[in-house]
């Protein structure tokens, strides 16, 4: 990029009305926008920034630009993609590989249906019976896990406890998969049907101008996994809607060294991170940062 360009990336997930889901407290929180929400951000960011694509960073000169993001493949988004094209408008949209060819829900969104589904308290009331922890333990576990990492954390002690132990526990899936069958869904394939995206749409929304990018194959911290096979796996599915350069979105805006190490081993252009900040002249293109829209714009 030249110097003097401003280029801010806005990160989306849920864009879904009330009346079109069953878990409203989840859709009430900070970080999910109504169509209408949605639609005033984007009036807003056209008034005040050019949109391009992501792949247009290198050319862009002198000006105010904004790029859309959206993560994790929701079936919301295709109908966010068709605003888009209506505006001819790009956004990259960043799809989770095993959520959409193979129909698992991805963890972080069981915990959070789970948070949707019962009062935080009696949420992590279920979790320590499912530890079978004694109670000199459940303080132990309560003090590790019940404080943010983040400065600008909106989240009670309960939900940023739930969200914890269920990411970093050693019994984590089984405590979250057990709570998401009793308390949320039985079926996960069903559930899927009316929450991801199915590849005949991405495929539409291809063909109407988006950008599609990686968000891992199982979408968790890619620190905590095998970060090549998720990679490949995830890079492989993509490659199913299109032969451009790979752009990528980190899954819980998780990297290391190694991970732009497996980025670079497989030609990624870009990828994006949950760190806030603009994009200057001077940003690594796979450590790019991101504002959250729903918390950075006005409703």
């Amino acid at each position: 990029m030249t110097p003097n360009v401003d280029v801010r990336a806005f990160m989306y997930h849920d864009v879904r009305d009330m009346k079109d889901t069953a878990f409203k407290t989840r859709l009430g929180l900070k970080s999910f926008l109504s169509t209408l929400q949605f639609k005033n951000q984007l009036k807003y960011i056209t008034e005040r920034y050019e949109i391009i694509s992501a792949y247009d960073l290198p050319s862009v000169s002198r000006g105010k630009y904004a790029i859309l993001t959206f993560d994790d493949g929701l079936k919301d988004h295709y109908n966010v993609a068709s605003l888009l094209a209506d505006m001819n408008i790009t956004g990259a949209f960043f799809i989770p590989s095993n959520a959409i060819k193979n129909r698992k829900v991805i963890q972080s969104h069981k915990i959070q249906f789970i948070l949707a589904s019962l009062p935080e308290k009696e949420v992590v009331t279920k979790i320590f019976e499912g530890l079978k922890c004694a109670k000199e333990e459940r303080k132990y576990l309560w003090d590790k896990f019940s404080t943010s990492k983040w400065k600008d954390n909106w989240w009670t002690k309960e939900m940023v406890f739930t969200t914890n132990i269920l990411r970093l526990h050693k019994n984590r899936d089984e405590i979250t998969n057990e709570l998401f069958k009793e308390y949320v869904e039985q079926d996960e394939a069903f559930f899927c049907e009316d929450f991801y995206l199915k590849e005949h749409q991405i495929k539409d929304m291809v063909s109407a101008g988006m950008d599609i990018g990686g968000h891992g194959h199982l979408s968790e911290p890619l620190t905590s996994l095998n970060q090549e096979d998720d990679v490949s796996s995830s890079i492989k599915f993509i490659r199913k809607f299109h032969n451009k350069d790979v752009i990528y979105s980190y899954p819980n805006g998780d990297y290391n060294k190694e991970t732009i190490k497996v980025m670079n081993k497989y030609n990624c252009k870009f990828a994006f991170t949950t760190k806030h900040g603009d994009i200057r002249t001077n940003s690594r293109d796979l450590e790019l940062p991101r504002h959250d829209a729903p918390r950075s714009l006005p409703l």
